[in-house]
């Protein structure tokens, strides 16, 4: 799904409607949309309301509503701002519709009985033009109805384009924003859902058409690309009945020290859980003897290390190891010592050009301490940075970072030439020839130590199996982000998460990624 502002989505629909598709009739197929999503995926045997606003967002809901009632589900409008002599009105009517007008704040206590356990509510007041702040009568209005939903968890809550109170353009959000279970976008998804706080308002993203099947065909920018299922389908590798594997590559894992021992685990076995035919751990022989007994599926590289730091003569014994492999991952657990810095230049002038690398965690620190390290990556290369490390890579603030995650990460994927993967609530990949994804994940759940290891171990896999560092590290970041709810949502919980819990649920997560291509 493609990401715009509110000025492209404007100009999206003009040239749509110059070239002949009315914007009546994206407004129909919009309000058909909504209503064959919610009737084929949602239980609607206790009703759905429709919160009704003067705008496109409340005429798709009413077009919405009026389809749902044509197939018998008991609906109700409340007006929240007056619609005037409207025809979608009338047509709502004509069906059985029943309409309230909550707008000057009476009759709330009809929208209060209305809201029962397993009702869904669809809001359609506010959508995409909206400014902040709300004033005057409409913010007491929702400010009512807010206090009405708020911590209703048996009162299921559906998006129109946008959670109502939501600046599409920067993220904002007002005091009264309501927060919804699932938002259904129309045509493309408005930026401003994929930046905090306004993610955190939106719930599950789902696409809905308009009737505009190719947005190029009426806007010349390079829109950025939002992860989902659909994206994932289309990248997601096949896996022949007859291979083995070795069709399925080698991930050389180059991980762990005496302090680190679990992030060499955890990168080692998820690589596995991702579907590689091999791993082959490069470590010490402390984190050998520690870890052998657990990771038993792997094969093992012993290099000499001096008081637990990589000896940099060791590389020498790594040359037929690298040139089998498929991937090489560096970097999770190794510490900080100068030795491995030393360690890591010897190492990157003997890693054959064309294999795929990926850099995380000290590996990251210590590349920053070589000059022009940028010039010593083989093609390719994935750095996997959270926002500190990006801000020893850059010598940026992390503030500054964070304030704009987006135009810094391609910045310094295209300058440095790699996959930049910039992890942290809603992840972005960026490359230098791909352009932006965003990730909408964002999940208390994935914010545990090792939970990185757990994101290298998968795209190292990816990559050992044939697909190219950018499909493997959008498909990674889905991936990951897909198993750290699903973790949270087996233990009942997002506080007793834990790393070894993600890779756990690893294949449950490649279960989805490959029931979204059936």
């Amino acid at each position: 799904m493609k990401i715009v502002s509110v000025e492209q989505i404007q100009t999206i629909e003009g040239s749509a409607d110059a070239a002949g598709l009315s914007y009546a009739a994206m407004m129909n197929n919009a309000g058909k949309g909504i209503a064959d999503w919610v009737y084929k995926q949602l239980d609607l045997k206790h009703g759905v309301i429709g919160l009704i606003g003067s705008g496109n967002n409340g005429g798709d809901a009413i077009i919405a509503l009026t389809h749902l009632a044509q197939r018998g589900i008991r609906t109700i409008a409340f007006l929240v701002k007056h619609r005037g002599n409207d025809p979608l009105i009338d047509e709502y009517l004509s069906h059985s519709g029943a309409v309230v007008d909550i707008s000057t704040n009476q009759h709330l206590d009809m929208f209060t009985s209305a809201l029962i356990p397993g009702v869904v509510v669809l809001d359609g007041i506010l959508g995409t033009g909206l400014k902040l702040p709300i004033r005057g009568v409409l913010f007491d209005v929702m400010a009512n109805i807010h206090k009405r939903l708020e911590n209703r968890l048996d009162v299921l809550r559906i998006a129109v384009d946008c959670p109502s109170g939501v600046d599409c353009d920067t993220g904002a959000v007002s005091d009264v924003t309501l927060h919804a279970d699932h938002t259904l976008t129309m045509a493309a998804m408005k930026q401003g859902l994929l930046h905090h706080p306004a993610r955190s308002f939106a719930g599950e993203f789902h696409s809905i058409g308009i009737g505009i099947d190719d947005l190029s065909n009426h806007i010349k920018d390079d829109l950025p690309t939002m992860v989902d299922q659909a994206l994932i389908r289309d990248l997601f590798p096949q896996r022949p009945d007859s291979g083995h594997k070795g069709t399925f590559g080698t991930n050389l894992v180059l991980a762990g020290s005496a302090p680190y021992t679990g992030a060499a685990y955890l990168t080692g076995k998820s690589a596995y859980r991702a579907g590689c035919g091999l791993v082959n751990m490069v470590t010490s022989k402390k984190v050998h003897g520690s870890l052998s007994g657990r990771l038993i599926e792997a094969v093992w590289s012993i290099i000499p290390d001096i008081e637990g730091a990589y000896d940099p003569k060791g590389v020498a014994v790594l040359e037929e190891a690298l040139m089998s492999a498929d991937s090489i991952t560096i970097g999770p657990g190794w510490g900080l010592d100068d030795l491995n810095a030393a360690f890591l230049l010897e190492l990157l002038e003997i890693v054959p050009h064309d294999k795929p690398i990926l850099i995380d965690a000290d590996g990251l620190k210590l590349l920053s301490q070589l000059g022009e390290w940028w010039h010593l990556l083989p093609e390719n290369a994935v750095l996997t940075p959270h926002p500190g490390e990006m801000g020893v890579l850059t010598g940026l603030a992390v503030d500054e970072i964070q304030s704009n995650r987006w135009k810094i990460a391609l910045e310094f994927a295209q300058c440095w030439d790699v996959n930049l993967v910039l992890k942290g609530a809603v992840t972005v990949i960026a490359s230098p020839h791909e352009g932006i994804y965003i990730n909408p994940t964002s999940d208390a759940s994935l914010a545990t130590a090792g939970s990185g290891d757990v994101l290298a171990g998968v795209i190292g896999g990816l990559m050992a199996q044939g697909i190219t560092s950018h499909a493997a590290s959008v498909i990674g970041a889905w991936v990951h982000g897909t198993a750290g709810k699903i973790a949270g949502k087996r233990l009942q919980t997002d506080i007793s998460v834990t790393a070894t819990d993600i890779c756990d649920s690893l294949p449950e997560a490649f279960f989805k990624a490959k029931e979204a291509g059936t």
